[in-house]
């Protein structure tokens, strides 16, 4: 029973509070991802998707739209939830925080406007996405989105939020 008790009370608090976004294209069917090169103002400079903090009272799937806006400029075509969830601790928040990922098809034109979080851009192959990003759950939404959207595209209606992106998908 003090077990319970302590690790109930003592435990670092466990949120739902970011999102990772992979923006694709689709290119004679064969896909490309935007990867970002965070500037380093604000830590280590590393390749990524685009990332941010969910926003009181905002759902997951609208943080990824409005981050994919803000960081790109880009508006997604079609928009998937990604089986690839993954928590990290926040240690100067003492918090154990999950992100959510997401995939987002975006226009085969598309040109990105960078916030000034970033300072480069560049598309790349699901290969190449792979080998940029440090981070295994980076690794792991990439290879999940490969598995169950591009390799799979009979999957896709499984993880698709339909337009205009809001409410509750009820099959899930």
């Amino acid at each position: 029973m003090t077990d319970s008790k302590t690790r109930a009370e003592g435990w670092p608090a466990h949120r739902v509070t970011g999102v990772d976004v992979w923006p694709y294209r689709l290119l004679d069917g064969a896909a490309d991802f935007l990867l970002l090169h965070r500037s380093g103002r604000d830590g280590w400079p590393f390749w990524q998707g685009v990332s941010g903090w969910i926003e009181a009272g905002e759902a997951p799937h609208h943080a990824a739209l409005r981050e994919l806006r803000e960081e790109t400029g880009l508006e997604a075509v079609e928009l998937y939830s990604v089986d690839a969830v993954f928590d990290l601790y926040a240690w100067r928040r003492g918090t154990v925080e999950a992100i959510v990922p997401f995939a987002a098809r975006v226009t085969v034109d598309a040109e990105p406007r960078l916030s000034d979080e970033h300072d480069e851009w560049r598309w790349g192959s699901p290969a190449d996405a792979i080998q940029l990003v440090p981070y295994q759950p980076q690794r792991a939404a990439l290879r999940r989105i490969s598995a169950d959207l591009l390799e799979r595209p009979d999957l896709a209606p499984l993880y698709r939020i339909d337009p205009p992106f809001e409410g509750h998908d009820k099959r899930r």
